[in-house]
């Protein structure tokens, strides 16, 4: 490779997994072994694939992880590594994963706990602390050197709609709010991906709670059972779920998974089980709370009354036409 490091900045010809260091089956035992045991990566020798590398062209590589989308963005913008985005380090750089960010020896020690020698942290831990390698590439670059990505953005999905039109203001921020989800302008390309993802899932979200859940209308919040919430197939895992919660904050939303028994609604992993939680979910002020949450439900009726579950292209789009016709 006329460069070793990914766009991400990964360290390939020194990656365990590179085609040139994953010959013997002693090399894939000890690739094996040192992943469980510093990474918790469980895959047994005969799993492990000889990668070819990051940065060559797509057509020459036989093993790539086609969801990265650090590399769709560098590859968008002819870049070499993410060293040379004006935009470095992006959040997605940052997150790509949890060695991204370690430094060194004694700050992988620090922050994960586990010790390791000088040489196992060069062969298992050192190719993945790309923030580490990108930085020094930085350094050595010339300001002529460092380029703009090119501009992406989410707006253009949306269907228009006219002021007056609007039969009242509830459906004036009904229209705003589904419009406004994980929306924003001057999007690098990985930035619009992860945004993409993320509205695809926050929208099926609420489109699910509001289609399947009961208005409780003294308590002012919709309430869904965890099963029903589940066989939709969005997210399964605790965590994760309560993170997209955590992202409708900003728009004045409240939801939140509230477990029915003490014990057994998740797994040892932190999955989410089908019995013993609900979510609820309301409105904050700013929406005008239970009115517009209301409002919102009489929506989706009336999109599940004409188009079914086919009506949720239309909700996706901020499509209130059911509403004005």
């Amino acid at each position: 490779m006329t460069n070793n490091f990914a766009k991400c900045g990964c360290d390939c010809i020194n990656c365990p997994t590179y085609k040139d260091n994953l010959r013997t089956n002693d090399d894939r035992l000890r690739c094996s072994t040192g992943w469980k045991s510093y990474l918790n990566i469980k895959l047994s020798p005969e799993k492990l694939r000889a990668c070819d590398g990051c940065s060559i062209p797509d057509s020459q590589r036989h093993i790539f992880y086609l969801n990265c989308k650090v590399r769709k963005c560098a590859m968008d913008n002819g870049f070499d590594n993410c060293a040379y985005c004006k935009g470095f380090p992006c959040d997605e750089l940052q997150e790509m994963h949890s060695l991204q960010k370690i430094k060194d020896l004694s700050d992988f020690v620090s922050k994960k706990g586990i010790e390791i020698s000088e040489q196992e942290y060069k062969v298992f831990i050192e190719p993945y602390t790309g923030l580490a390698h990108l930085e020094k590439i930085r350094q050595r670059l010339s300001e002529n050197d460092i380029k703009n990505y090119k501009k992406y953005s989410m707006r253009k999905v949306f269907a228009a709609i006219k002021k007056n039109n609007h039969k009242n203001e509830r459906l004036s921020i009904i229209y705003t709010l589904l419009t406004s989800i994980c929306v924003e302008d001057s999007l690098s390309l990985a930035r619009w991906l992860t945004l993409t993802t993320k509205r695809k899932k926050l929208m099926r979200i609420l489109w699910t709670i509001g289609y399947h859940g009961t208005f409780n209308q003294a308590a002012g919040h919709i309430e869904l059972d965890g099963h029903t919430f589940l066989t939709q197939k969005i997210i399964s895992m605790h965590k994760e779920l309560k993170k997209l919660f955590d992202d409708l904050v900003i728009h004045d939303i409240n939801a939140e998974i509230v477990p029915l028994i003490e014990d057994g609604w998740l797994t040892p992993s932190g999955g989410l089980k089908k019995e013993g939680w609900v979510i609820r979910l309301s409105f904050g002020s700013s929406l005008l709370g239970s009115k517009t949450l209301l409002t919102f439900i009489e929506y989706i009726s009336a999109l599940k009354r004409k188009y079914g579950l086919n009506g949720f292209r239309f909700f996706n789009r901020g499509d209130l036409g059911v509403m004005i016709n």
